[in-house]
């Protein structure tokens, strides 16, 4: 599939062209006038819209481009609020309309009145590639999968750099690349199989690949993560992976991802209902390595360092047990109160890895806590940490980005319970106000000095139902805030 910018179609033949519509009724002003015309008279005939729904509606030739083609009409909401996520979603649920068609050339028109063209053109390529994934992966009826042949995709409004075209697909690659690994039955993505994935990913773009096994993290003295794996048959995994774009020593960012590929809440097993979907939970994991991926393919000069320890979480014979102490990585010992709060167990050895590794910023993504989702919902992800400063950082990347990200607090009251009795620290501390118990034990882990950040991703992670810009499933969330933080990191440097 290619992408190519053109300032108008002039006599390009279309399989269908791609045009927002507002709630007043009005296209963007920059559409050629009979085409605008075309899409304000669809939308009309259509009566009113809900956001994101598509119409489509076969175009005459008019002699100005797309003549004959399918003119497909996306209801975008107040004009005030078209935003690159906006843009990203309504191009999205253009394409999706297509999912069935034959289209191998498409148009998908760019509203620069609104968006700076670069960002336009980037959201513009990142939605089609996000509408271009379909989670029914194991369906055995081909039409149920099918997808349109896209052959090229013009980018209309004005010409659009190069870079940022190569932006958008290397950021919607990697968006759909962790989508896949998240859709995988836990059959298919042990800890094994997502290190072959990652090794795969990195050997195509430039980044070191090593996996460390239960050995040598037990040698590290990496028992907080290795006390999660214990239940289970598949070993635990250990992905580091290394890009050095600037040279030079040390990192400038240290990435940590959640990687329970299965989850089954150990011996405090969960309860049978929706336990199928825990094959999720190793959404941090796949983003932080998609995000290192596409960092290191659009050769941006940071140095950065990822680590995604990977087990899955099971009950057995050699299970963890309430009530066990383990040490982690770091030497603090903790209270394991309740086995299905493994994903900190996890991460605090992970984040003591990169910062050994020379790390001095770092951000760790996990689909953490259930007390996030009610919370904030599935709109947003919660982000904690410290210093302001740095926080700042991560929030404004992620607007940039187009990810709702939102501040949550942390303060001296949870971090108190949080400490065990009969240890350090304790791994649950009761329900109320869990997100934030759960970023303050994760807290524990990172050194005085070291910038971090903590986005709790289990209310977008996944959709539990079918929108007009995405399909229910894994939804690749924190990839674009990742790349976007790396690239501002860099340009300070």
């Amino acid at each position: 599939m290619q992408f190519r910018s053109v300032s108008q179609l002039d006599d390009e033949v279309l399989d269908a062209l791609i045009v927002p519509v507002y709630k007043d009724g009005s296209a963007p002003a920059q559409l050629a006038a009979a085409t605008r015309q075309q899409a304000e008279w669809v939308a009309r005939e259509s009566g009113p819209q809900k956001i994101f729904t598509a119409t489509t509606h076969m175009r005459q030739p008019d002699g100005e481009g797309g003549g004959g083609s399918r003119l497909v009409v996306v209801a975008a909401g107040q004009r005030d609020e078209y935003d690159v996520e906006r843009a990203r979603q309504v191009i999205s649920a253009g394409i999706r309309v297509l999912w069935h068609s034959t289209a191998r050339r498409v148009g998908v028109f760019l509203d620069t009145e609104t968006l700076d063209a670069d960002a336009a053109a980037q959201s513009a390529v990142e939605g089609v590639f996000f509408a271009m994934w379909r989670p029914e992966a194991y369906r055995s009826s081909e039409e149920e999968r099918k997808l349109p042949p896209l052959e090229e995709v013009l980018l209309v409004g004005p010409d659009g750099a190069p870079a940022t075209i190569a932006r958008g697909e290397a950021v919607g690659e990697a968006v759909n690349w962790a989508r896949r690994l998240a859709n995988e039955p836990a059959n298919r993505m042990t800890p094994s199989l997502l290190a072959d994935d990652a090794r795969s990913l990195a050997e195509g773009v430039g980044l070191v690949c090593e996996v460390l096994d239960e050995e040598q993290c037990a040698a590290l003295g990496m028992h907080s993560f290795l006390s999660v794996s214990r239940g289970s048959d598949e070993p635990a995994k250990l992905i580091v992976l290394r890009y050095h774009g600037r040279k030079g020593e040390g990192y400038d960012l240290g990435l940590v991802g959640k990687g329970i590929t299965f989850d089954s809440g150990g011996i405090s097993i969960k309860p049978a209902e929706d336990m199928h979907l825990m094959k999720y939970d190793m959404s941090g994991a796949a983003g932080v390595i998609a995000a290192s991926a596409a960092i290191a393919r659009l050769g941006v000069p940071i140095n950065l360092i990822t680590a995604a320890p990977c087990t899955e979480n099971l009950p057995g014979g050699h299970a963890t047990k309430p009530g066990d102490v383990v040490t982690s990585m770091s030497g603090k010992t903790v209270e394991v109160i309740n086995t299905d709060a493994e994903g900190r167990l996890v991460l605090i050895d992970g984040i003591s890895y990169v910062q050994a590794e020379g790390a001095g910023r770092v951000v760790d993504v996990a689909t953490l806590t259930g007390a996030i989702r009610i919370a904030l919902g599935i709109q947003y992800t919660g982000l904690f940490g410290r210093p302001e400063g740095f926080v700042d950082a991560v929030h404004r990347a992620g607007r940039l980005a187009g990810e709702r990200l939102w501040r949550m607090p942390l303060s001296d009251e949870f971090r108190d319970e949080v400490k065990s009795e009969v240890a350090d620290l304790r791994n649950s501390a009761g329900r109320l106000g869990g997100a934030i118990k759960g970023a303050a034990f994760i807290e524990a882990a990172v050194d005085a000095e070291t910038e971090w950040a903590h986005l709790d991703i289990a209310g977008t992670a996944w959709l539990d139902e079918d929108r007009p810009f995405s399909p229910k499933g894994p939804q690749g969330a924190a990839v674009r805030t990742l790349v976007e933080l790396a690239t501002r990191i860099a340009a300070r440097s």
